[in-house]
């Protein structure tokens, strides 16, 4: 497993799948980063964690469900982040993020890397991705008023093409499009969530020694 550590963090130091693997999980009529640079729509600068860790002799991806609330995202399925505070990088906000949604704490030198940039027009939210690993003894004590659950997905899940399906999902607007996702063990993650989790899954696929993959 540690081989495989060390491959992936060479992979993610190289050149990026970017935005060609993003919007193959991308809803209907998503508008193309071109068009939303035109538009010239404020961004706020917000990072996120996909942490990996060993659980069971398989490795794993920690998602999280968010709670109720008022807002476009309310109730689905997230990678743990948000949004800089002053004077913070992006990496440190991504740390941050993460030890106060889960309970987990992730050092620096437990960052692979990180993937390709995507901004949210719902929230205005430019949100740089980082990968990090931790060990077969994390344990999570989610923050009760952020999230919901923490949803342990199997690395090996992401990388089959049967846990990608399509259906119409309603956006805060009201308006309805077609979307795909995948179907993490009941649990339906598409938008900006799926995006992320494309680019990752063409990396891991690139990269050798990916346990239990030919």
């Amino acid at each position: 497993m540690t081989d495989f550590i060390d491959k992936l963090r060479q992979r993610l130091a190289a050149d990026l799948p970017g935005e060609a693997a993003q919007y193959r999980m991308a809803p209907d009529a998503r508008a193309r980063p071109a068009q939303l640079r035109a538009a010239r729509i404020p961004m706020q600068q917000s990072a996120v964690l996909l942490y990996l860790y060993p659980r069971d002799a398989a490795w794993r991806i920690a998602l999280m469900r968010r709670t109720a609330y008022d807002g476009p995202h309310s109730g689905q399925v997230a990678i743990p982040g948000g949004r800089l505070e002053p004077g913070e990088t992006h990496e440190q906000a991504a740390l941050r993020e993460f030890a106060e949604e889960t309970g987990v704490a992730v050092a620096r030198g437990q960052v692979l890397g990180g993937l390709s940039e995507l901004f949210i027009p719902v929230t205005g939210f430019q949100v740089r991705p980082f990968v990090a690993h931790g060990d077969e003894g994390t344990t999570f004590a989610p923050d009760p008023v952020e999230v919901a659950a923490i949803i342990e997905m199997p690395l090996q899940l992401l990388l089959q093409d049967t846990t990608v399906g399509h259906r119409d999902v309603e956006l805060s607007s009201g308006v309805r499009v077609r979307a795909p996702y995948y179907d993490v063990e009941g649990h339906v993650v598409w938008g900006a969530t799926a995006m992320i989790l494309s680019e990752f899954r063409q990396v891991v696929a690139e990269t050798e020694g990916v346990p239990g993959v030919d």
